[in-house]
C-alpha cells in the first residue's frame, strides 16, 4: 500500500487527503455539491437513519455481499459514479477507476465528459457502463448510441437533470473552470503539490 494511503482509516479521510494533494480548483470541483448543498445534506441524513443491528452467536458462514444487477453479479451492492475530467486529478484517472472497479468486481460508470476516449475505458479490464448527456438532435443521439455500443458498453445511464445548466457557485469559489484557466494561483497550487503535478504529466 502506498505510504500516503496508510493515513486513510475511513471514507472521510479520502477527502482530507485529496485536499492536501490536489490544487484548490480541482479539489473544489471534486468535493463540490450542487448549489447550497441541501440535497447532499439530505442524502447524508437519510443514510444516517440506517444502522447495523449487531447479533452475536449467529452463523454468518453463508452471508454474502454479492448482488445481481441487469443479469450480472457484482461483489458489492455499490459502484463508482461518473465524474468528469477525472484525468486531471490523477494520471489517466478514469482508466485507474475503471481498472480498480473491474478488479474489485463492482460497476463503474464512465463519465460522458471523460478526457480519455470511451473506447479505451471499456472491455475486460474496464467498464461496461457509460453515462451520457444526450445531444440535441435525433441524428446526434443515434451517432452517440452507435459509438457507445461499438465501444463495448452494455449499460447506458442517461443524465436527465441538465435541462438548465446548474449554478456552479462552489466551482467559482474554488476557482474551477472547464477548461482550467491558467492563473498565478493555479501555477502556485501545482508547484506546492509536486506529487500531483509530476504524477499527472
Amino acid at each position: 500500500m502506498p505510504r500516503h494511503l496508510e493515513r486513510i482509516l475511513c471514507l472521510d479521510d479520502f477527502e482530507r487527503e485529496a485536499r492536501r494533494r490536489l490544487p484548490r480548483p480541482l479539489f473544489g470541483y471534486v468535493a463540490s455539491v450542487a448549489e447550497d448543498g441541501i440535497t447532499a445534506r439530505s442524502s447524508h441524513e437519510a443514510f444516517d437513519n440506517y444502522a447495523f443491528l449487531p447479533r452475536a452467536l449467529i452463523n454468518v458462514s453463508s452471508v454474502s455481499t454479492e448482488t445481481e444487477l441487469f443479469g450480472r453479479r457484482y461483489a458489492y451492492p455499490f459502484g463508482i459514479a461518473p465524474m468528469g475530467i477525472s484525468a486531471l486529478t490523477a494520471y489517466r484517472g478514469d482508466q485507474v477507476l475503471a481498472q480498480a472497479a473491474s478488479d474489485s468486481g463492482i460497476p463503474m460508470i464512465v463519465s460522458g465528459t471523460s478526457l480519455i476516449p470511451m473506447e479505451e475505458l471499456s472491455g475486460a479490464k474496464g467498464s461496461d457502463w457509460f453515462q451520457a448527456y444526450l445531444p440535441g438532435t435525433p441524428e446526434e443521439i443515434d451517432a452517440l448510441l452507435a459509438r457507445v455500443e461499438q465501444a463495448g458498453f452494455n449499460n447506458l445511464v442517461v443524465t436527465v437533470d441538465y435541462a438548465v445548466p446548474p449554478n456552479p457557485e462552489n466551482h467559482r469559489r474554488a476557482g474551477f473552470s472547464s477548461p482550467l484557466r491558467p492563473s498565478l494561483r493555479l501555477a502556485w497550487d501545482g508547484v506546492v503539490r509536486p506529487r500531483w503535478l509530476f504524477g499527472l504529466f
